[in-house]
């Protein structure tokens, strides 16, 4: 998981954006209206708002059945607006999504950019490679408050979001019938049937650190402090202590478990549980694995686990010269018609809370269990020195290792950060 948020704008900016909202692809909204109805009736009243004969280009980092779904909301969209839209795959793009940035510091980039993880946002904002979501285009209500802060910097929203990712428990229902929701049950139930994830990952283990306390940069009011971390804190330690004690006292699992071995032992059927997130799901369904999804259980101090929220948002370029359609674009891909169609055709979790709470999410119990977890997640940070922190975070397999102590590696974790930080020139 290695590196890897609104200003004001004029009355009819506004106004052009918020019509962009209604239009959506191919396929039926949940009121019964196709897709190219809403497109048709939004038009009416943008036609003379978006200039026509404009061409948007389009990068998408999603691929598959969703970026199909992309090509579709965009096509009846340019249609609707008399544009034409250019969507570009990519995701298998070698260079990452250091691409788009090396792309936009030299007027080469796209206007719009879709399925970008938020954790990209700090470097490519404090950049002046995203144009901060203007006022009306986004309604922050319609969210959960940690998927809003997970697209902002220095509280600022720069993108919009289109789905969103956690980490669960899953289990097999052949050895644990009944989901654990206390760590007692949880204990007992990994002790008797086993219990494995990929341990010396920051992105997993921060289920237990914010959970006992700790974090990563200290949140102030909507900024992040790289100055201030929070994991050599007591609550951290605490949580290190638990992570070395799954393997020393517990023995569920060895120092050198990683998340490739845990995968295949529970698709083997040989643990009854495995700590992962949604991308896993059609390999277990694949190895006709009877299973369930449940959030974490309370933690031995009776708080709730804090995973990782990750969100995939579009946003616009800040070059772009077709601002106000790109805006309008970006609507339509993020509207809840779209965000029902990556669910249908991808298993996107959703960002909406609506959709979230739609029939088809709920009536999915794996899907209705990651939005649980989704209650208590806690945005991964998204500034610059976040990188630092992935750098550094070999320590913790030192920890588990019990080649140093909870404590000392605390301390250890955060002076790298420290280091890799000063190494950054940030």
């Amino acid at each position: 998981m290695v590196a890897r948020r609104r200003m004001m704008v004029s009355t009819g900016l506004a106004a052009l954006v918020l019509a962009g909202g209604a239009v959506v692809g191919c396929g039926t909204s949940g009121n019964g209206q196709s897709a190219s109805q809403a497109a048709s009736s939004s038009a009416k009243g943008e036609a003379s708002a978006i200039p026509k004969g404009q061409t948007i280009t389009v990068w998408s980092w999603q691929t598959g059945p969703e970026l199909q779904d992309v090509k579709q909301i965009a096509a009846q969209w340019a249609k609707a607006h008399g544009d034409k839209v250019i969507v570009v795959d990519q995701s298998s793009n070698p260079k990452g999504f250091q691409f788009y940035a090396t792309a936009a510091r030299t007027g080469k980039g796209p206007d719009v950019v879709f399925g970008m993880p938020h954790d990209n946002n700090g470097v490519f904002a404090e950049e002046g490679l995203m144009s901060p979501v203007p006022a009306g285009v986004i309604n922050t209500s319609l969210y959960a408050p940690n998927t809003i802060d997970a697209v902002k910097v220095n509280g600022t929203i720069y993108s919009v979001p289109v789905s969103v990712q956690v980490a669960a428990v899953y289990y097999n229902k052949k050895l644990v019938p009944q989901p654990p929701t206390t760590w007692a049950q949880f204990a007992k139930d990994a002790t008797a049937h086993g219990f494995m994830y990929d341990q010396a990952n920051l992105y997993f283990d921060y289920a237990l650190i914010g959970g006992y306390g700790g974090y990563v940069f200290k949140d102030t009011n909507g900024t992040l402090d790289p100055n201030n971390i929070g994991l050599d804190t007591p609550g951290a330690v605490q949580a290190y202590t638990l992570m070395r004690d799954m393997v020393a006292k517990y023995h569920w699992m060895t120092p050198s478990t990683n998340g490739s071995i845990a995968k295949a032992e529970f698709l083997a059927g040989k643990i009854g549980m495995y700590v992962s997130g949604p991308w896993d799901t059609a390999d277990i369904e694949k190895a006709k694995i009877d299973f369930g999804v449940t959030p974490w259980p309370t933690l031995p101090n009776g708080k709730h686990a804090t995973p990782f929220l990750g969100v995939i948002t579009a946003f616009v370029n800040k070059e772009s010269k077709t601002q106000a359609a790109d805006w309008s674009l970006v609507q339509a891909l993020t509207s809840a018609q779209a965000q029902e169609m990556y669910f249908r055709d991808s298993q996107q979790i959703p960002a909406l809370l609506s959709v979230q709470k739609s029939a088809p999410v709920q009536s999915s119990p794996t899907f209705k269990a990651f939005v649980e977890q989704l209650r208590y997640a806690v945005p991964m940070p998204n500034i610059p020195q976040m990188q630092a922190v992935w750098q550094a975070m070999s320590i913790l397999q030192n920890i588990i290792g019990g080649k140093v102590s909870p404590e000392q590696g605390g301390k250890d974790f955060v002076q790298n950060v420290q280091k890799g930080i000063m190494a950054q020139g940030s």
